[in-house]
This record gives structure tokens, C-alpha cells and sequence, in this order.
């Protein structure tokens, strides 16, 4: 039973025809194949509530390759990922500070003008 969140993603990534062993390569695939693939795994390294689910999908993007992530994650969250809500956006940028610190200011820039909050809140804590 501990292993259905990877059984499950699984399950996700193989209707676009992936592996788990893929995602060190998924460079190597075209964007219709691999940005999907991306947002499956930010949703479950951000939109969680639970640690292991998180957890997992972290260590899940960590294995992407760096420079193919530095360049697709700004369009893959613009495209589909759900940066408006406040725990998201904190998961993602969390991921962001982690991974690729570089990219945060491209990401704290697409909720800029919010008059949300929570948002606000998010935002001042990574300024």
C-alpha cells in the first residue's frame, strides 16, 4: 500500500507513453510529451497535502534534467499550473528555491499584481 502514490504516478506518466526511468532523459522527448509530464509532477511535488506525496514529487522533478527544467518551467506553469492558489504557489516555489533559485523572480513576477492576500503573503516571504 505505500507504494500507490508512485503506482499512481505512474499510471500518469505511462498516457504519455513514459517511465520513471524516462525522467532523466525527458529532455530527450518532444515538449507534447514532455511538458505534460512536467505539470504531473508539479502537481505532485505542489498541490498536496500530504508530506510523502510531496516529498515524492520533488525528488521526482530533482531527477529532470536542469537545464531542460530551467527552460520549460515558466511556460508550464503559465500553461497549467495553479500558481493562483496560495498553498501552490508556496509548494512551488519552495521546489524553485531548491532546484532552481534562479528562476524564482520569473515566477514571483506572474502574481505581481495580485490583491489576494494569502498571495501576498507568499510573495513577500520569497522577496
Amino acid at each position: 500500500m505505500e507504494n500507490w502514490r508512485e503506482d499512481r504516478l505512474r499510471q500518469q506518466l505511462q498516457s504519455y507513453q513514459l517511465q520513471l526511468k524516462d525522467l532523466p532523459i525527458l529532455d530527450q522527448y518532444e515538449d507534447t510529451v514532455s511538458e505534460p509530464a512536467l505539470l504531473i509532477l508539479l502537481e505532485w511535488a505542489c498541490y498536496g497535502q500530504n508530506t510523502a506525496g510531496i516529498v515524492m514529487g520533488r525528488e521526482m522533478v530533482a531527477k529532470l534534467p536542469r537545464a531542460w527544467l530551467k527552460e520549460h518551467l515558466l511556460r508550464v506553469v503559465k500553461q497549467g499550473f495553479d500558481y493562483m492558489d496560495d498553498w501552490n504557489y508556496r509548494r512551488l516555489l519552495e521546489l524553485t528555491i531548491e532546484l532552481l533559485p534562479e528562476c524564482i523572480a520569473p515566477l514571483l513576477a506572474l502574481t505581481a499584481g495580485t490583491t489576494d492576500p494569502d498571495l501576498k503573503d507568499v510573495i513577500d516571504d520569497y522577496k
